[in-house]
């Protein structure tokens, strides 16, 4: 009987083992694939766990066609809503939700005098109302951003776009009042392409804005506002030059999580800032030389305060698509591929934004491009499941090849902890599960691309009934499996 359930396991761990290839290995959804340019697109989960997401959608190249479209999967299916239906440049639609979970959108849109400017609209009546010009008149207004406040405020940041000197800057729309507040100029800045300029709110209503100067285009200083000791002020961040595509979000602890990537390696970095504390010092979140990483729209955390950041890549000389990178700490996985196009459909890669919650829970929406029937299009995807890992821990950067030891203690109660070897220079990507006495899965506790090295991680059997279980090793053609005992 022991050598009959060893037997199933194996072959259940080789078969799965088979397709741990360091990719996404989630259903694709297709959100969009028609004769338009549907692109930009932003996705979020509200705190009830439901799908939320923007886009903007134009047909062909005339930029009077774009509009702004919205989706949610509130009712069990994804529901289209369109929110503009002009011959006018709408774009750049960002949204949030507010204490209600109702849904406030802003973007960008021509006026009259053929001026970008800030518009913004809510669904708290139920349906989009009609929209607010949160800007008029001056100068063209670029790329806004915005967030919502835990009161009746919404924020907005933007960047000027003329031939000369621009600004970044900051105001603020009460929806209930209706009352704009002044608009405020954070500092010399220039628009780049996707969103170099963010806002937050965090858990105790204080604004958060970073922005990067964009001198020549070539990236630049990296800005961070906030108001956290009661008015808006700089916090230094210590980077000077050479840094483009600034993004953030929050993790449950209130501490903000800061992203950036830097021109000269074009390596993603990170920054974490703690409520009322100060900035950390950058670490890099991807390697080195795996492309030109950028044209992320958001990033988020889970509820056990893994980041997850999303990136295409279109450099010749690396590996083309949509990936994704994950981690906590200072240590984080290795790219995963979400999406390569392996049918020659598309000829670039657009936007890709991500959502989390729970413990690994999350959904990825990519828009790669091309021309159909002689129209240029983009469609959007999505990709959403739950990762597998809980905390795992590098205990040493040397080993001499795989392999699989023995948990400790065993028999155990609640708790025991399973080490395992990488070899030098094989960087894999490793699953380990537990199984029961009849072969079903229980829990899966490394799902994760992983250097070599040896790693320690622990599983708590609470909750679970005393017996033997196995657990199992598999990267690549190496599986091992083992058994130990609970005893309670």
């Amino acid at each position: 009987m022991k050598y009959l359930i060893k037997c199933f396991l194996l072959c259940l761990i080789v078969s799965t083992s088979i397709n741990a290839q360091g990719y996404l290995n989630f259903p694709i959804d297709t959100i969009v694939r028609d004769s338009f340019y549907n692109y930009r697109s932003l996705i979020k989960f509200d705190a009830a766990g439901f799908i939320h997401l923007v886009n903007t959608r134009q047909y062909d190249t005339p930029s009077n066609t774009r509009d702004i479209f919205y989706r949610t999967n509130k009712s069990g299916s994804m529901v289209v809503t369109r929110i503009t239906d002009n011959n006018i440049d709408d774009n750049y639609a960002t949204f949030g939700f507010d204490l209600q979970q109702n849904v406030h959108v802003g973007w960008e849109r021509r006026d009259g005098s053929n001026i970008f400017q800030l518009i913004y609209s809510n669904n708290r009546a139920g349906s989009f109302s009609e929209p607010v010009w949160i800007t008029t008149g001056g100068l063209n207004k670029a790329t806004p951003f915005m967030a919502v406040g835990r009161d009746s405020l919404v924020h907005f940041v933007y960047f000027t776009f003329v031939t000369g000197q621009d600004n970044a800057f900051y105001r603020t729309y009460n929806y209930v009042t209706a009352i704009l507040g002044p608009e405020i100029t954070l500092g010399p800045a220039e628009t780049g392409s996707e969103n170099d300029i963010e806002v937050l709110v965090d858990a105790n209503n204080k604004v958060h804005i970073v922005y990067v100067t964009n001198v020549n285009f070539n990236g630049g200083a990296l800005k961070y506002f906030t108001n956290e000791s009661g008015s808006l002020v700089e916090v230094p961040t210590g980077i000077s030059a050479n840094a483009e595509y600034p993004d953030f979000t929050l993790d449950n602890s209130n501490t903000v999580l800061v992203i950036y990537r830097l021109s000269t390696d074009k390596r993603i970095y990170l920054m974490r800032k703690p409520s009322g504390g100060a900035l950390s010092s950058p670490i890099a979140i991807t390697p080195a030389a795996i492309g030109n990483p950028a044209y992320w729209r958001a990033i988020d955390t889970d509820d056990m305060g893994r980041l997850y950041v999303t990136f295409q890549n279109s450099a010749a000389s690396t590996p083309k698509g949509f990936f994704l990178v994950h981690g906590t700490g200072s240590t984080f996985s290795q790219p995963i591929l979400i999406f390569e196009d392996s049918t020659a459909s598309y000829v670039t890669r657009g936007s890709s934004s991500v959502a989390a919650k729970g413990n690994g829970e999350i959904a990825v929406l990519f828009d790669p491009a091309g021309v159909r029937n002689g129209v240029v299009i983009s469609d959007i995807f999505m990709k959403r499941g739950t990762m597998t890992f809980t905390g795992i821990t590098q205990i040493s950067a040397i080993t001499e090849g795989f392999r699989l030891y023995d948990n400790y203690p065993n028999p155990f109660n609640p708790s025991t902890k399973i080490r395992f070897d990488i070899p030098a220079g094989q960087d894999k990507h490793v699953t380990l599960k537990i199984f029961d006495i009849t072969g079903k899965e229980l829990k899966g506790l490394v799902d994760d691309n992983l250097a070599s090295g040896a790693y320690e991680v622990a599983w708590n059997a609470t909750g679970y009934s005393s017996g033997i279980y196995f657990y199992t090793l598999s990267a690549d053609d190496f599986v091992e499996t083992k058994k130990m005992i609970l005893i309670k």
